[in-house]
């Protein structure tokens, strides 16, 4: 295990081993414990979802068609359409928003293998219906390269059903990374307790701020304890 911290200094140890990773892995044909899990936890892991070769893929394609591009995309953390931000070891920066949604002209076989070979693959829509019992509906996608360290937060607040709180999200590794990079975190348990929502006093337009503070406290105050995926 190392010691780092989140965005806004809470200590984590972060598991730089499969064998220091606590979370249970789940496969197909133990849907019943694995939507168990879900139901206790608020989160659950299924492992080999994706073929290797269908990463290096994708992988590949992000490098050919969208990392080189030097067109506006839309991007996950501003709603706004930038080129792409380079850190100095040439990772995009700024995610992009719906790979769903982009160009098909400028990245159409980025955008074809996105789209039929991960968020409508047969694999990832049976995960999600052996936890719902439903087939999924694609709301939103994006696409993280370098880490952009994204602040303690319940997506409820940015985006959720018409049924707040019934909406769920998928998590997809397409390669290895060192501990050291940072890792996806989650509060086991916190799905349970109705956290802060928008309001006057904490919208996302002029109070974001107060709402992170809010969210951290509650950390703090619940000791909830960290997840991160090895």
């Amino acid at each position: 295990m190392i010691e780092l911290k989140t965005p806004n200094g809470i200590n984590v140890q972060v598991p730089e081993t499969s064998d220091e990773d606590i979370s249970i892995k789940f496969s197909f044909d133990d849907a019943k414990n694995a939507k168990e899990y879900f139901n206790t936890h608020g989160y659950v892991i299924f492992r080999n979802i994706l073929r290797k070769d269908t990463c290096d893929k994708l992988r590949h394609l992000w490098d050919s068609e969208v990392k080189k591009s030097k067109q506006f995309i839309y991007r996950q953390a501003t709603a706004k359409s930038e080129r792409n931000v380079l850190n100095v070891n040439g990772w995009v920066m700024n995610p992009i928003l719906n790979l769903q949604s982009l160009n098909p002209a400028s990245f159409g076989k980025f955008r074809k293998a996105a789209v039929e070979d991960v968020l409508c693959s047969d694999s990832l829509r049976k995960a999600f219906q052996s936890v719902f019992d439903e087939p999924p509906k694609i709301v939103q996608s994006m696409y993280f390269e370098g880490n952009s360290a994204t602040w303690e937060h319940q997506d409820s607040y940015y985006l959720d059903s018409e049924f707040v709180g019934s909406m769920s999200a998928a998590w997809v590794a397409l390669e290895d990374i060192t501990a050291q990079a940072g890792r996806f975190f989650i509060c086991p348990g916190s799905h349970r307790l109705e956290l802060v929502r928008q309001n006057k006093n904490t919208n996302i337009a002029d109070n974001h701020d107060v709402y992170i503070k809010k969210i951290v406290d509650l950390i703090k105050e619940k000791k909830w304890k960290f997840v991160l995926q090895s």
